[in-house]
């Protein structure tokens, strides 16, 4: 019998309604996956549901074009009965559109600046009946030119707070954000004193998110921040600064498209417990990562990504597992002692002139994102000389895209006699070999030679095929062909080629394929 039925006297079937038995805050979470004209519209299901909808703690304002009086006046009656009835908020979540609609005003409205100035007044009172009503998170886009009000920076309840296109003025009285861990800005217009006072008062703190923002030109991370995460992206002007003073961090992302110079500064040994460096930075030196790499003791991932001053690096670890050289067009020698290494990545030109040495112990995936001219004979002569210095390689991934390089001819090309008398041995065993391409209308003779440099190189177990074409049955046919006409010019044949997608076929007209093939040597 269905544990949802009952049995009565007659013999009838009653349905017994579980949802509704359920407790008010379950149903609270639930709902909280809806936005608010959906959870108001739960209120006609039943009396209860309407008690659910006007007591969730969870309240939503996210309007997608234009702010309408109506969806305000909804707002606003819910606010104020949650301030009557001493109702917890838990969320508030205010976001308005970028556009200048405000009740259908356009910005040329001579009524827009009026109607701007009495939303901000609304959304003032809305923030203090959250602050009173113990709000735990604030997500706020603001309107036009809004400044957050004084009483924001005593909400004592305040776990996360995220901020986009608003002003925060200066304030001289004493921040009790005594709970905040998490806080984010946006586009958001701050002074310098200001930003220190509250990085300063914020003793929880433990995430910190700064981008684009401006109105200063040094950050301090004080001595006594127990700051775990910090991201800086594209907020500091060309003489900006960052005085890290603390030995909390774990985590440092810093991205700055326009400096010319590298603005971190820290004393020596508060960076040992940072786990995770990611940095986008055109001003750093090959001499600013010389003395930052051996202060990293407990270093995991690094991310260089358009590091383009670099033209060396020198990387000795013990606990490094991670690397992602992307787009450091300037490299010419880079050195990775990595006994723990397990992944590394390489976007950008497959230079033949940068010469990359790995060694690691551990089993490790290199992934390879090229454009396909750049994977030629030398090309394919550094890849190999890439697993050379590896024990075991569990998989190499290649991506071949011109989504950074509109120039250049799309030829693949390889023979090994080009190589002279240099040898590297045997082809490397590997589990998989896993191919991503998008949008290469290759050439039979690129397919061809594509496959030929990449057995000379590997000889894996399976092969994956990723194709992202708006007709990939063509490219698909033409790779399955090369391979079986490729089967008898090695050593060890191919003796069967299996396709592990039973649905291949039914999937050759979508825009995105995966095949993968097992191979028998």
């Amino acid at each position: 019998m269905n544990p949802d039925c009952e049995e009565t006297v007659s013999g009838q079937l009653n349905t017994v309604d579980r949802f509704s038995d359920l407790p008010d805050f379950l149903v609270h979470h639930i709902i909280s996956f809806l936005d608010t004209r959906e959870a108001y519209r739960t209120c006609i299901l039943s009396k209860r549901w309407a008690h659910i909808s006007a007591t969730n703690p969870i309240i939503s304002c996210w309007p997608s074009d234009e702010v309408s009086a109506r969806l305000l006046g909804y707002i606003d009656s819910r606010m104020q009965r949650y301030a009557k009835d001493n109702l917890r908020i838990r969320t508030l979540i205010l976001r308005f559109p970028a556009s200048n609609k405000v009740f259908g005003c356009d910005v040329e409205d001579i009524e827009l600046s009026r109607k701007l100035e009495e939303l901000s007044c609304k959304v003032d009172e809305w923030i203090c009946i959250a602050v009173r009503n113990q709000v735990a998170r604030l997500v706020l886009h603001g309107p036009i030119n809004y400044q957050l009000p004084d009483i924001l920076l005593s909400a004592k309840s305040l776990r996360q707070l995220n901020c986009y296109k608003v002003e925060i003025p200066y304030y001289n009285g004493a921040i009790n954000l005594a709970s905040l861990q998490t806080l984010e800005l946006l586009r958001v217009d701050v002074e310098e004193r200001m930003l220190n006072h509250i990085i300063s008062a914020c003793l929880l703190l433990k995430c910190l998110s700064v981008e684009s923002c401006y109105g200063f030109k040094t950050i301090v991370i004080p001595c006594c921040s127990q700051l775990k995460e910090l991201t800086l992206s594209n907020t500091l002007p060309k003489d900006g600064t960052i005085v890290l003073e603390t030995s909390s961090l774990a985590c440092f992302k810093f991205s700055d498209s326009t400096s010319d110079r590298w603005p971190v500064m820290s004393k020596p040994g508060l960076l040992r417990n940072l786990r995770t460096l990611d940095l986008s930075s055109s001003g750093i030196t090959d001499g600013d990562l010389g003395k930052l790499l051996p202060e990293l003791a407990s270093l995991e991932t690094l991310h260089l990504v358009n590091c383009r001053r670099l033209t060396m690096i020198r990387i000795s670890s013990v606990q490094l597992k991670k690397i992602y050289l992307v787009n450091c067009h300037g490299l010419l020698y880079v050195t990775i002692d990595a006994p723990s290494l397990t992944k590394f990545k390489y976007k950008g030109d497959f230079d033949p002139d940068c010469i990359i040495t790995i060694s690691s112990q551990a089993s490790c995936l290199l992934s390879v994102h090229t454009i396909p001219y750049c994977l030629d004979t030398p090309g394919f002569f550094k890849l190999k000389q890439l697993m050379t210095g590896l024990r075991s390689c569990n998989a190499l991934k290649i991506w071949l895209s011109d989504d950074y390089d509109e120039s250049g001819p799309d030829d693949i090309k390889f023979d090994e006699e080009e190589l002279g008398d240099v040898n590297l041995g045997p082809p490397r065993d590997i589990r998989e070999l896993k191919l991503s391409l998008y949008d290469q209308n290759l050439s039979r003779s690129s397919v061809s030679a594509f496959l030929n440099g990449l057995f000379w190189t590997c000889r894996p177990d399976i092969i994956s095929f990723q194709f992202f074409f708006h007709e990939p049955d063509l490219m698909i046919q033409l790779f399955m062909s090369e391979l079986e006409d490729m089967a008898n010019c090695w050593g060890h044949p191919l003796k069967r080629i299996e396709s592990l997608d039973a649905n291949c076929s039914n999937t050759l007209k979508s825009k995105k394929v995966d095949l993968q093939l097992r191979l028998h040597w």
